[in-house]
Formats: C-alpha cells, sequence, structure tokens
C-alpha cells in the first residue's frame, strides 16, 4: 500500500491535491492516480488542469511522469488549446526526446508555439545535446513569427555550444538583428567550453566596452586559467576588471591551485575583501595536493564556516598524503562536532583510511552506519566497502558485499583485487572469466588485479594467457603497469631469461618498479649473472628508488664484487638518497600503536624491548 496515501487518506480533493505525496515508483504513481480517479479530481478539464500543473512542479520524476499521462489520458483533445499547460509539460519532460515529442504533438495539435515552448525543448536537450532536435526545433522558429526573438537566438547559441558546433552558434550570433550582453557572453562561454580559446579572445577584444559586464569578464578569465600557460593572462585582464565579485577572485585562486603556485593563491586569497567557502576549499585544496597538511588544517580550523565539501576535502587530502590516522580523527570529530550527516563521499573515503589501517572495526561500525541510513552500494561507496573488506582480511564479507552492490566494472576490479592480494588466485581467474558472461567489459584495472592474481598464486601461464586476451581479445593496449606484473609473474617462476626479453620488447621505457622486481628475482633463484645483467641496464637507465640501490648493493655484495658495492653507495650519496626505514602497525583496544625501525618514541618502549630480550633469550635456550 502507497504509505504516502496512508491507510486513511483524506477524501476532501482540494485537499489531496494540494497535499502531493512522495512517490517514488511506478506502484506509487498508480495509487494515486486511482486515488484522483475516486475523488473526482479528473472529471472537470480546469481541475485536471491545476492538477496537472502542481504535479509537473513537484521535484518528483515519478509524479511528473504521471502529470503526462493524466494529461494525455484525461484532457479531452478539444481542451488541450491552454499554452501555458502545454508549456509545463514540456518542463516537466524527464529527457530531450520526451520533451521534444510533446513539443511535435502541441504543434500537431494546432497550438502555436511561443517563446517558452522553443526555450524550454531547447534547454531540455543541453543535458543530453540532439543536433538534429536543436536543427528541427530552429527551423520551426524561422518559419514563425518568433524569428526576431533576441532571447531564443540566445537559447539556440547555448544549443549549438553545447553540440559542440561553435560554427552554427556563430551563424545564429552573426544573423542576429540585434545582440545583448547574454548573446556576447553564450558566444565567448560556447568557445571557451569547446576549446576555442582564439575565437573567444578575439571575440571578446572586439566588444565595446559598454557591452561587457562581470559575467563576460569572468567567462575569459576562467578562458585563460583553464588553458596551458594562460594564469598570467588571466591576472592581466584580473587588474584590468573595472570591478570583480567572489566569482573573480576564486576563478584566480583555483586558477593558481591547479598549477601549484599557492604562493601567488595565498596572497590573493589574503588581499580579498570578502571570502566564502568555495575561497577557502580552494586554497585548502591546494595546500593538500602539495603536502603542505599543516597549512591546509591552519586554514580549515580557522574557517568561519565549513561545509560538507570542504569536510570532505580535508578528509581526502589526509587519506592521499596517507595520514590516515588523522582522517579518522577529523571524521569523529565531524560526526560529533559539526552538526552535518556524511554522504556517499565522505563515507568512501573513510573507508580508504580505515582499509590502509587495518581497523576491522571500525570498518564494520561504518557498515552498519551505511545500513541504518540506506546508502545504496551500486557506487562508488560499494567499491569502497568491498576494498576496505578485502584488505583488512575479511574475504568473506568482501564477497557478501559485491555480491549485494551493483555490477560495474569497478566492483569487479575491487573483489578481483582483494582476491589476488591474498593469493586466491584461481578463485580471481573465474571471477574474471565470469565477466564474459556479463554487461561489464574487463578495463586496465581489471587486468592489473589478475595478472597480480596470478604472480601471487604461481599461476605462470594463466598469466601469459590472461595478457594474450588483453590485447587481443579486449584490444587493450598493455601500460607500463601491465609489463611490470608479466615481469614480476615471469622472475618469479624463474623465467628470468623471458622477463628480460620481456623488458626488451616493451614500447615504454622500464621504471624502477620492474628493475626491482627483476633484481629480487635474480637474487631469489641466485643467478648471479642475470643480476649484473640487469644491475648494469638499470644504473644506465637511471632509477633513483632507494630500495633498488640497496637491492642491487646487496647482489654484488653475494658475489663479493666490492667495487661494485662502493660504486652504488657512492651514486646513492651523490643523489641524497637514503633507505626508507620499516614501520609497522598494530591495532590494540582500538588504539593504532605504530614502530619504526630504531624508533623509541613509544611509551611503553622499555617494556617492548624487555619483552622482545626475553623472548630472544627463550629462542637462544
Amino acid at each position: 500500500m502507497l504509505a504516502c496515501v496512508g491507510s486513511h487518506p483524506p477524501t476532501d480533493p482540494s485537499h489531496l491535491s494540494n497535499t502531493l505525496p512522495k512517490c517514488r515508483t511506478l506502484r506509487d504513481t498508480n495509487q494515486l492516480h486511482a486515488r484522483f480517479i475516486t475523488a473526482g479530481l479528473l472529471r472537470s478539464p480546469p481541475a485536471a488542469a491545476g492538477l496537472i500543473l502542481r504535479l509537473c512542479s513537484s521535484p518528483d520524476p515519478p509524479l511528473r511522469l504521471l502529470a503526462r499521462r493524466i494529461f494525455f489520458s484525461s484532457i479531452p483533445i478539444h481542451s488541450r488549446d491552454n499554452p501555458f499547460l502545454w508549456n509545463a509539460i514540456i518542463k516537466s519532460s524527464t529527457d530531450p526526446p520526451a520533451a521534444a515529442l510533446s513539443f511535435v504533438l502541441m504543434l500537431a495539435a494546432g497550438i502555436t508555439a511561443d517563446r517558452f515552448s522553443v526555450s524550454l525543448v531547447l534547454k531540455a536537450s543541453y543535458k543530453d545535446p540532439s543536433l538534429p532536435i536543436g536543427l528541427q526545433v530552429h527551423a520551426v522558429v524561422l518559419k514563425s513569427n518568433l524569428a526576431a526573438e533576441l532571447y531564443l537566438h540566445n537559447c539556440l547559441i547555448g544549443f549549438y555550444s553545447r553540440c559542440g558546433h561553435c560554427e552554427l552558434a556563430r551563424r545564429v550570433f552573426d544573423r542576429m538583428p540585434q545582440r545583448d550582453s547574454v548573446s556576447w557572453n553564450s558566444m565567448i562561454h560556447g568557445y571557451a567550453m569547446n576549446g576555442r580559446k582564439d575565437a573567444a579572445i578575439d571575440l571578446f577584444r572586439s566588444m565595446e566596452d559598454r557591452d561587457r559586464n562581470l559575467v563576460t569578464w569572468n567567462t575569459i578569465i576562467s578562458c585563460y586559467t583553464t588553458c596551458s600557460g594562460g594564469i598570467d593572462d588571466a591576472r592581466e585582464l584580473f587588474e584590468q576588471m573595472p570591478e570583480r565579485d567572489l566569482v573573480s577572485w576564486n576563478l584566480m585562486i583555483d586558477g593558481y591551485v591547479k598549477l601549484g603556485r599557492m604562493e601567488k593563491a595565498a596572497l590573493l586569497f589574503e588581499i580579498m575583501p570578502e571570502k566564502d567557502v568555495i575561497s577557502w576549499a580552494n586554497l585548502i585544496t591546494g595546500y593538500m595536493e602539495a603536502g603542505q597538511i599543516n597549512l591546509a588544517r591552519q586554514l580549515f580550523d580557522e574557517m568561519p564556516e565549513r561545509d560538507l565539501i570542504t569536510w570532505n576535502i580535508m578528509l581526502a587530502g589526509y587519506v592521499k598524503n596517507g595520514s590516515f590516522a588523522e582522517a579518522l580523527n577529523l571524521f569523529h570529530n565531524m560526526r560529533t562536532q559539526a552538526n552535518l550527516a556524511p554522504d556517499a563521499t565522505t563515507i568512501a573515503t573513510v573507508l580508504s583510511a580505515i582499509s590502509e589501517l587495518g581497523r576491522i572495526r571500525d570498518g564494520i561500525a561504518v557498515h552498519e552506519y551505511i545500513k541504518r541510513n540506506h546508502f545504496p552500494l551500486h557506487g562508488k561507496l560499494g567499491v569502497a566497502l568491498i576494498d576496505m573488506y578485502a584488505k583488512c582480511g575479511q574475504l568473506e564479507d568482501a564477497l557478501l558485499v559485491f555480491e549485494a552492490s551493483g555490477n560495474t566494472v569497478d566492483h569487479w576490479n575491487a573483489i578481483i583485487g582483494g582476491l589476488a592480494i591474498h593469493g586466491y588466485g584461481e578463485l580471481a581467474l573465474e571471477l574474471f572469466h565470469a565477466m564474459d558472461n556479463l554487461l561489464p567489459k574487463p578495463d586496465d584495472i581489471t587486468f592489473i588485479g589478475v595478472l597480480n592474481a596470478c604472480s601471487h598464486a604461481g599461476l605462470v601461464d594463466e598469466g601469459l594467457k590472461c595478457f594474450e586476451i588483453m590485447k587481443n581479445v579486449c584490444k587493450l593496449e598493455p601500460k607500463v603497469q601491465h609489463y611490470g606484473c608479466m615481469v614480476d609473474i615471469l622472475g618469479r617462476a624463474g623465467r628470468l631469461e623471458d622477463a628480460w626479453k620481456m623488458i626488451e620488447e616493451m614500447p615504454m621505457l622500464p621504471n624502477d618498479i620492474i628493475w626491482r622486481s627483476l633484481l629480487s628475482a635474480c637474487r631469489n633463484h641466485g643467478d648471479l649473472i642475470m643480476g649484473q645483467r640487469v644491475a648494469e641496464a638499470s644504473i644506465q637507465g637511471g632509477f633513483c628508488d632507494s630500495s633498488s640501490y640497496v637491492l642491487l648493493s646487496n647482489i654484488y655484495a653475494s658475489t663479493l664484487s666490492w667495487d661494485n658495492v662502493n660504486r652504488v653507495r657512492m651514486i646513492m650519496r651523490q643523489r641524497d638518497m637514503r633507505k626508507i626505514p620499516g614501520c609497522s602497525w598494530i591495532e590494540l583496544g582500538g588504539v593504532v600503536h605504530e614502530f619504526v625501525v630504531g624508533d623509541i618514541s613509544h611509551p611503553m618502549t622499555t617494556e617492548i624491548y624487555s619483552l622482545l630480550e626475553f623472548v630472544r633469550l627463550q629462542l637462544v635456550v
């Protein structure tokens, strides 16, 4: 039963029509339609028309669809002569074809289209631009008495620009008997939107000063800031502006931020006469991208008010910079101090932090929150949940979420990757082959997961087959990561010559990870000759990862080649390379304890080392 109608629905027709319920499904709207009929709301065309207008203005798509059903089924043809009612039906359309069909039926019924009818069908087509629809609507305009309407010409410029046909938009612009600032701004925006920076600038320069307004200046500044090397020209125009608003300042700050020029962005931020949430968020984003976490947090704490987007920026910045514990603490503060409800982006970011820390209890708590608040799992949230359970070693839970969530390639990639890191190569391969009969097709990330699964499980032949499937069946060009997986597969199996040949046949230069993988394989299989061969090639390649140099030094040491050991260590000193110390952490009682090699900062260091010494002595005995 429709919950919004209730067990005792109102019998007063006016009350029923004025208190429209929430409807989310076709079944809901069918029951509501039945109530309208039994209440007699559809017997009188004027009453039905009023009801249709109410339904058309609803934010619920099913109710707008119901408006169309009532209009075409309950309003007699001779009563459909009200252009205002037709315009409401066009506006309520959920997609361009439906709007175009309503427009065509209106003309077929002999109703003369007005400027609003034309603009509504064009604006409906903005969502999913369809050039044939726009051309036909344009033809209707030219054949009617609307051909001189300035408002419609501006709509046509916007439509053609969104279709990517700037030449058609410019043709409309050039043939206009008169233009206003909207005409100029629409044409400049159209050029900028389609990457025609030079054309946008030429048009801007041809404008009279009196025709330029704030929108014009902001549009051309945005055009400069989004193109390569245009930020200085944007700043020059910014200084020339007769007046500026918040958008102007934010565009310049965002332009500097995207280029990593944080000093310029910060200086502009300081002298801004007025700041909004976007201003603060832009600068915080820039500091997080630059790895300046403390400056970002300082700004965040100084903000007079914070919205959900700003909290999400901080959380994502912490996760991106590896500060996972700080991200969880911030999320806790958000829940306890800010009167904000997390959205799917918030939860997905928090799950990423949890997965990196391995805090399964927090992950389960977040999953319970997702269930209580009925968050859908068909998007990135389901992917993050699968990834969290997999990285925390809860593969059964990861599989349960996978089965209950969406069927996108990202969900498949998450579960295949999770199985791969735990050595379940055969199960990962089964899932990969199951994709053949389903809609999501494998992408680059899918094959990275599958090849990793084959590597960890020692499935050499299967890995080679998957690599061939990627190239010949899926027509995907392997990237350096895929070649790295193949080198690892062959190297682990002791097929070092094949791995070397794979590197030689790569269409791109190998990176330090590939060289380190093969070096490690040479050491593990005791092939010192191949190790030296790889070592020489890797040095010539100029890789600069400290772990690779340490591994290379160890290989030389195993052959007693001390001159080469000294040479490698000298290179490391010249390039100021230091081996990154090992780090591990453990969760105990809900608290994560981090340990670094040689570190004595833990408050229980004395007790820990005493226990380790005791264990060592017991092993000796």
